[in-house]
């Protein structure tokens, strides 16, 4: 057996060709969203028109649970080969015509719900083409991959609009999704062990993974660890420019060095997963990421030199990178195959309500106390949460009483 994650990559072409895949699409999506806020500025939208188009972005992740069950009907290769044409099609129509504000938004609300059907597939497949103890190797491979074209597609994005333009930037984003769906072709067809040929009604398979997932002590605890910590994690996106630009009278150039680090946390705290030689199980991993997370952001708030604010900001950079590794691979540890799909689109499915609830709250926080204020809230909020997700496991890991 590998003792590594890049050997195990060099040994299973399958996995390979996936991670290949997630990283060209990943650059693009970073890529297309920066490009798009810039396009739509670059013509004048309004601040009403830049919120529908990014609100019609997110709303499809609301049907994250169905999307799951539809993935667990299908053949995982299948789906997301056709997700990925399906994207090259709605994005190669945005590059070519730079159609109006209306139309825009309709097709980025398609392209929006083709990736809401693409994630729990394509997060559902990794357990079937790696081993158990491989499993957190692989995400964390991956979630490296996530975080590297999170801090380089921003980059891209702008370089290309301003050089080349929107045709250019939004092509760039199709391309990766074609490049993306010519990798997945080596992926082998059939994956899941003993695929029905007939299954009940949508709706039914729906409500069994939900009662699956709400009767699931693990799965359970990673959904709704996941959706607090981005309730409470999130609320830095709000409190960070006033802490840093107002209270500390910081530059902005500090300002982007801060968040710089932070992404740079994320990308290195996977890779230690990868090439460390030590087998950590994906609920240690949630665990030691909430910790670290929550660690990182109360220090923040309790940090009186800026040098020192950006120290810890990096430790809640790695804490971040450390839970969304942990997330995946504790449901791909504990989750039975046919549900995988099911209980993948049902936990990130929320995603997009808890960081609404904390864009709200981190705002009203910082007009009640302050960005130190926000930021301490943030953290024990973590801290809380890491520590009820650790009860949780626990009390999931004792022998029953007698």
């Amino acid at each position: 057996m590998p003792s590594n994650g890049a050997a195990h990559l060099r040994g299973n072409r399958a996995f390979a060709a996936l991670w290949l895949a997630r990283t060209a699409s990943y650059l693009g999506d970073f890529v297309a969203l920066t490009a798009l806020v810039l396009y739509l500025y670059d013509r004048g939208a309004s601040a009403t028109d830049m919120g529908v188009v990014l609100a019609a972005r997110a709303l499809p992740q609301a049907l994250g649970p169905i999307a799951g069950a539809l993935a667990d009907r299908w053949e995982p290769r299948r789906v997301m080969v056709i997700c990925d044409l399906g994207r090259v099609i709605t994005v190669g129509l945005i590059a070519i015509l730079l159609p109006p504000i209306p139309v825009l938004a309709a097709l980025i609300a398609v392209t929006s719900l083709i990736g809401t059907m693409f994630l729990p597939t394509g997060k559902s497949c990794v357990p079937l083409l790696v081993e158990r103890d491989q499993l957190g190797r692989a995400n964390g491979m991956l979630g490296s991959s996530h975080n590297i074209a999170l801090a380089a597609g921003p980059v891209v994005g702008a370089s290309l609009i301003n050089w080349m333009g929107p045709h250019a930037a939004f092509g760039f984003d199709a391309a990766s999704y074609l490049m993306s769906a010519l990798l997945l072709l080596a992926v082998p067809g059939r994956l899941r062990r003993g695929a029905a040929t007939s299954r009940p009604r949508l709706i039914t398979d729906l409500g069994v993974g939900l009662r699956y997932l709400a009767g699931h002590r693990v799965a359970r605890t990673v959904a709704l660890a996941l959706f607090f910590s981005v309730m409470f994690a999130a609320m830095d996106n709000v409190a960070l420019v006033y802490l840093v630009r107002r209270d500390e009278d910081g530059s902005a150039v500090t300002l982007g060095v801060a968040t710089g680090v932070y992404g740079v946390a994320m990308v290195i705290a996977p890779m230690t997963i990868v090439f460390s030689r030590r087998r950590l199980n994906g609920v240690s991993l949630l665990v030691t990421g909430l910790a670290l997370g929550g660690i990182g952001l109360t220090t923040v708030a309790l940090a009186p030199p800026l040098v020192l604010i950006v120290a810890c900001y990096t430790i809640a950079g790695a804490g971040n990178g450390l839970e969304n590794v942990g997330c995946d691979t504790a449901i791909g540890e504990n989750v039975e195959e046919d549900k995988l799909g099911r209980v993948f689109g049902a936990v990130y499915g929320p995603i997009f309500l808890a960081e609404t609830i904390a864009a709200l709250l981190g705002g009203a926080l910082l007009q009640a106390t302050s960005s130190r204020g926000v930021f301490l809230v943030a953290g024990g909020g973590l801290l809380t949460v890491a520590l009820a997700a650790y009860l949780s496991t626990t009390a999931a890991k004792q022998p029953p009483s007698r």
